[in-house]
């Protein structure tokens, strides 16, 4: 077996202390996989992965900031356990194979108990490098590989796991992991794990470098390339030479209106140094944003591309309780404004909204609220910080905003497929948001795991009565919602029923689990 114990308690640690995906709502079943976890554990260590039960993940269309939207995932609890266990056995061994900080940039790994990215994100070394270069040299290179994430051919992953010296077969089998989520597909990583961000890595090592063969140096984030030297002709001629190497080694092409020669003094103003660039920054450093690893890391201002942004640092620094409550006037305040004048810079910059977001998730600071719901279309693209941000409010605060939320589900506002999936999991926090009728109909007329969430969290009995009739008769995340919802009966007929299921062949490894968390009342 590939799978190793170690490998598996590291998934659960990342899965636990993360996500298994930026752009869901973290599933309640996991919390039936750590329920079982020996068994789990005993499973996927003597069960080759071929026989283990994968299937295509779920995907949803996400907003980009500057219009457009692009698919993203979420896998089965238990693919992601899986995905995220084999990619932990390569993860050092690409890290090793990478070029130095000052080059590749984006997402250092230096794997611990629960982290592959304990460096953080590497948008400042990006920023710094490129300020570094350019005034160095005459002329910039700017390009992006087109829908890059999409285009990756899973046989060119298996190869560069090897190539690295990964373990045994674990090139192989990720390969035919990934051919198995994509249904036999041989093209296209998941969008949203984490561990997707470590492959994506992994496939641009050659290309970092057949740059660097070309004796000139560049800077790379993600899929972005930038490379410099004082020969505009010189560049062309690698411009031409990398997109030769990228059709004929990856199958990949470059964004055509993203691609581009420049003067560095012209590449400097218009990317890093443009008055909106400044006016970000004052933001960021006015309302104090940072991470547990120090000051706050802008992403790339076209994050609308198709690549993903692992959200492993949205925590800040501990601030005294006191300090907040005496500044929290101001802080709101100051958050208020600033999202005014984020608002006023014409399109989306994530960066910032989300910088604003988290500091008043982390404040608990109400006064932005308001403003954001009223134009929530705006926002959608950060729905996701927007609803965990909403769900970190005091009572008061959550009173005050229901007729705004109330009044959007009745305009129908709020039904694009992303932003569904957010506020039904935020309407299912707490009863507050469900003693409006008009919320309790937009969820029970949502996904059967919201419909379930609320079934339990009102204690719905008939809810639950009739979802016993549709166990058998549904599938997956439909199904274990089902049985979910079977914890507000009472002890006797869910016994009965769950231990009647279980026997059913059609059950998956899953579906039994979560049967034995319910009937072992959902501890968490």
């Amino acid at each position: 077996m590939v799978l190793t114990d170690a490998s598996l308690e590291f998934a659960r640690n990342h899965i636990t202390s993360f996500y298994d995906t930026d752009f869901y709502p973290k599933p309640f079943e996991f919390h039936a996989l750590w329920h079982s976890w020996s068994e789990v554990k005993s499973y996927l260590l003597g069960t080759p992965l071929a026989s283990a039960h994968t299937t295509n993940p779920r995907v949803l269309p996400w907003a980009k900031a500057r219009g457009g939207y692009r698919i993203v995932h979420q896998l089965e609890p238990l693919d992601s356990l899986i995905y995220t266990a084999l990619v932990y056995l390569v993860a050092e061994q690409v890290e090793a194979a990478r070029m130095l900080p000052s080059i590749a940039c984006s997402y250092r790994i230096e794997v611990d108990d629960n982290s592959y990215f304990s460096k953080g994100s590497g948008f400042p070394a990006y920023r710094e490098s490129c300020e570094n270069l350019g005034d160095v040299y005459e002329y910039v290179l700017s390009t992006d590989i087109s829908d890059f994430y999409n285009q990756i051919y899973l046989h060119r992953v298996g190869n560069v796991i090897d190539s690295v010296g990964g373990p045994d077969n674990t090139g192989r089998e990720i390969e035919n992991f990934l051919s198995r989520l994509n249904n036999k597909a041989s093209q296209g990583i998941p969008i949203g794990p984490a561990a997707s961000i470590i492959l994506a890595e992994a496939i641009l090592l050659d290309v970092d470098q057949f740059i660097s063969n070309h004796h000139v140096e560049h800077v790379r984030y993600v899929d972005d390339i930038r490379i410099f030297s004082d020969s505009e002709e010189q560049l062309s001629e690698i411009l031409e030479d990398l997109v030769v190497y990228l059709h004929d080694q990856h199958r990949l092409g470059l964004v055509s209106e993203k691609t581009s020669i420049r003067s560095s003094a012209q590449f400097l103003q218009e990317e890093l140094q443009n008055q909106f660039q400044m006016e970000k920054l004052d933001i960021l450093n006015e309302i104090e944003a940072g991470n547990q690893y120090g000051a706050y890391e802008p992403e790339r201002d076209d994050y609308d591309d198709d690549y993903q942004e692992y959200d492993e640092y949205e925590s800040y620094p501990e601030l005294d309780a006191q300090e907040d409550d005496d500044e929290g006037e101001n802080l709101g305040a100051s958050l208020l404004d600033a999202l005014i004048r984020a608002r006023n810079f014409g399109y989306l910059d994530l960066a910032v909204l989300r910088a604003i977001i988290r500091r008043a998730k982390h404040g608990q600071i109400a006064e932005i609220a308001e403003t954001i719901l009223e134009d929530i279309e705006f926002y959608i693209p950060v729905i996701n910080d927007i609803c965990l941000y909403l769900v970190s409010l005091p009572p008061p605060s959550i009173r005050k905003i229901i007729p705004q939320l109330s009044s959007l589900c009745q305009e129908n506002r709020i039904n694009k497929r992303s932003v569904r999936v957010w506020m039904e999991w935020l309407f299912t926090r707490d009863t507050l948001f469900l003693a409006d009728q008009h919320i309790r109909r937009y969820v029970y007329q949502g996904a059967t795991a919201s419909a379930a969430a609320a079934a339990l969290l009102e204690g719905n009995i008939a809810w639950s009565k009739e979802a016993k009739q549709k166990v058998l008769t549904s599938a997956s995340w439909d199904r274990r919602a089902y049985i979910y919802s079977l914890r507000v009966l009472s002890r006797d007929e869910a016994e009965k029923y769950l231990n009647f299921v279980k026997k059913n062949p059609s059950l998956t490894h899953t579906d039994k689990w979560v049967c034995n968390w319910v009937l072992a009342g959902c501890p968490t």
